[in-house]
């Protein structure tokens, strides 16, 4: 059965303004989507079993039908991040499916790909089109810099709410 609501458990603003617009548009039909920002790898890895235990309780009174945790790997090996998270649960049961995934990048590395969104949203806020970003995005070790500068050359700001536009 298709999951109706989904508790995401990410980093930061931009990840979740990005993660609560992408998973609507993934999903067949209508979802709810509860984020929780943990403001940075290091307190995701403190907080998610916490905030997993949470979402026991966030879908009216109820359980979420899939919680998805989702770090950057930065410059570590995506499947051991993924395998560290796993591991801190490991033993605990939820009423609900868990995931867990470690991005190459962060998920600028995901907006800055595509450059006819990305480019959309410059030319809506009075920019220029941009014809591409960058040849090689998973070799990126600061996409969020890179993006902030795109943008600033094209006098938008990088917000999460822009963020969420571009995706």
């Amino acid at each position: 059965m298709p999951a109706d609501s989904y508790g995401v458990i990410v980093e930061g603003e931009y990840d979740s303004a990005v993660y609560v617009e992408i998973i609507p548009r993934l999903a067949s039909h209508p979802v709810h989507v509860i984020a929780f920002q943990c403001e940075g790898r290091p307190n995701l890895m403190r907080k998610f079993p916490g905030l997993l235990e949470a979402l026991k309780y966030e879908w009216g009174g109820g359980p979420v039908d899939m919680a998805i945790v989702i770090a950057d790997a930065d410059g570590r090996d995506p499947s051991d991040v993924e395998l560290q998270m796993r591991s801190k649960v490991a033993g605990r049961e939820y009423p609900f499916e868990v995931h867990f995934y470690a991005v190459q990048q962060a998920v600028e590395a995901w907006l800055l790909a595509d450059a006819d969104a990305l480019s959309r949203v410059v030319v809506n806020r009075r920019g220029k089109r941009l014809e591409r970003t960058h040849d090689r995005l998973e070799d990126l070790l600061d996409p969020k810099s890179m993006m902030r500068g795109l943008l600033s050359d094209n006098r938008v700001a990088y917000t999460s709410a822009v963020g969420a536009e571009i995706a």
